[in-house]
């Protein structure tokens, strides 16, 4: 098991999926500000 310049495909999935959660959780943070600005 060497990780020298090559990157294994569980790394990926993983890099991936947390990117996706990142991704939707800035989304939903976003989406909520915007409707707070617009009720207040």
């Amino acid at each position: 098991m060497s990780d020298t310049s090559s990157t294994s495909p569980a790394s990926v999935r993983l890099i991936v999926s947390w990117a996706l959660v990142t991704v939707l959780l800035g989304y939903g943070v976003i989406e909520t500000g915007i409707t707070a600005a617009k009720l207040f």
